[in-house]
Order: C-alpha cells, then sequence, then structure tokens
C-alpha cells in the first residue's frame, strides 16, 4: 500500500538545489532584519546616525534662584545653623582722619569731617558771588566792560592814541574794502589814522619791542608785545632808527613818525597803519583805543 505522503529526505544535492534557486531571497531577508535590529537598538541607547553621543541638556536654574545664591554668598551661619551677614571691617577705618585731634580724643571720622565740610560751604557761598560778580564785567559789543572801565586796558593801564587823527580806512576782516592802491575789494586788518609825514608815534602802552623791519607790503614797521596776549603793529613808518628790538618802551614814549613806505597804501594819504593782535588773531582796534 502506498504511502499518502511520501517520505522525503534532504540530500546534500536537495539543499544545494535548493538554495541555489532560493538563496538570494534568504540573504535579502537576513540583511533587513539585521538592518531593523540595529536600528531598533540605536534608537534606544541613544546614539545618532554619525556615532556622536547627544549631549546632555544643561538645566537652566532660575534667575530667581540664582540671585538668591549670590545673595547668600555674603552670608555665613551662625552657631544655631541661622544665616547671618558676614563680618565685615567699617568703611570708616579706611576714610583719611581730617582732624588728627578729634580723632585722639576718641571722636569717629564723620564728627571730625562734618564741621570742615561746613567751613567749606560756607566759603563756597562767597566764591560764587565773586564769580557772579566777574561775568558782570565782561566787555560789551560796544567794546565797554559793564563797570564802567575802557575794554582797552591791559595790565591796569589804558590804551593811548599813538597819534591822533581821523580814520581814512577801518578794520574789515568779515567784509572787503576797496583799496584805492590795488584797485581791488580786499580785507584790511587794521585801522589808517590820518596825520602828517612826520608826526611822531608814541606806543600806546608799556611793552618790549618784539619786531622792527621793513615789511613789502606795509613798509617800515615796529612790533610790541604787551601783556594779556595783545600786540600792537605800527606801519608806514618814516624810519626804523627809533626803536630796536627787546627794548622796553613806556606808554606814549615815541617809536617812529609818519612816513610813506607802505606800498600798498601808497596811494592813499599820509597816515598809520595801526593794528591790535590778541592770541596771534588779528582784532579790531577799535575795541582798545579810547573814545574820541
Amino acid at each position: 500500500m502506498k504511502k499518502l505522503f511520501p517520505e522525503k529526505r534532504l540530500t546534500k544535492k536537495g539543499f544545494l538545489e535548493f538554495l541555489d534557486k532560493k538563496g538570494f531571497y534568504i540573504v535579502l531577508i537576513l540583511c533587513i532584519a539585521i538592518i531593523g535590529a540595529t536600528a531598533v537598538f540605536m534608537s534606544t541607547q541613544g546614539i545618532t546616525p554619525s556615532g556622536d553621543e547627544p549631549q546632555a541638556k544643561i538645566p537652566q536654574e532660575p534667575i530667581e534662584e540664582r540671585l538668591v545664591d549670590n545673595y547668600d554668598e555674603g552670608l555665613s551661619l551662625d552657631e544655631n545653623g541661622k544665616p547671618s551677614i558676614a563680618d565685615k571691617e567699617p568703611e570708616e577705618a579706611n576714610r583719611p582722619v581730617l582732624n588728627p585731634q578729634a580723632n585722639a580724643e576718641g571722636a569717629t571720622a564723620s564728627d571730625a569731617e562734618e564741621p570742615v565740610l561746613a567751613e567749606n560751604n560756607k566759603n563756597a557761598a562767597p566764591k560764587q558771588q565773586e564769580k557772579k560778580q566777574d561775568e558782570g564785567k565782561k566787555t560789551n559789543p560796544a567794546g565797554k566792560k559793564t563797570d564802567g572801565t575802557s575794554a582797552g586796558s591791559t595790565g591796569g593801564a589804558k590804551f593811548v592814541m599813538p597819534v591822533f587823527g581821523d580814520i581814512t580806512l577801518g578794520y574789515a576782516e568779515d567784509e572787503l574794502v576797496y583799496s584805492k592802491t590795488l584797485e581791488e575789494w580786499r580785507s584790511h586788518s587794521g585801522l589808517d589814522i590820518a596825520a602828517d609825514r612826520g608826526t611822531p608815534v608814541k606806543a600806546v602802552n608799556d611793552g618790549v619791542v618784539t619786531e622792527v623791519k621793513n615789511d613789502p607790503r606795509y613798509g617800515i614797521m615796529v612790533v610790541i608785545e604787551h601783556d594779556n596776549g595783545l600786540k600792537t603793529v605800527y606801519a608806514n613808518l618814516a624810519s626804523d632808527e627809533m626803536a630796536s628790538p627787546n627794548q622796553k618802551v613806556k606808554q606814549g614814549e615815541v617809536i617812529g613818525a609818519i612816513g610813506n613806505t607802505a606800498v600798498f597804501e601808497s596811494s592813499e594819504q599820509s597816515h598809520l597803519h595801526f593794528e591790535v593782535w590778541k592770541e596771534n588773531q588779528p582784532v579790531n582796534p577799535k575795541e582798545y583805543l579810547p573814545e574820541k
């Protein structure tokens, strides 16, 4: 009698034939299984695909807790375990002793400082009043001080006129005036005071002669240096023999005479070209000369 299910034995030849037909699928299934198992393992261990372990997040401490911690740094615990303020040296120990005698008698530095501050406050009030009074004595646009003295005073002495005469050409640094000699409009850094040739020219104030020269534009010139950073210039003189450098001159002392040596002003009538310089800058001489 035949068996319904004949017994089949797995032989070596049959196994090789099975691998030859189904081997590719078996290898593919094994690869998929390995990849899946690896992915599950990496996800459970928290490993990233690059191989680096993820960095642990640093917990952010609340701002309130940090403030409390910083405050607690200045505290110390007493015998009962309660917080207390740490011992510190008093700031008064580092202050300079303003009154050694009071300190020797047992007074604190703050006690010695109070009378000194009070005395300084008393002295500050009159100083402020003096400052306001000085500000009230400043010159006004008219060239006069508010206390009634002339703006042309230096070192306590007033300027005098170098020569007496009419002003034929005024100071014009910010505007142009017409020059008859050059036949053009130009600035003018001084005053032209009309006077006859040979008229004596006087120093307007005490000072020292710094220069005596023949200027190519304004002829023979004498420069005198005064106090307060002022210099005066006397040009169109007849000769350079009446003054010399480093010579000390007094107010009203004759330093020259009116001439006709200024090439740039040769067409003008006989005159003295007079300038005033302050801090090496020309200024209007009318602000320093006395009013007629």
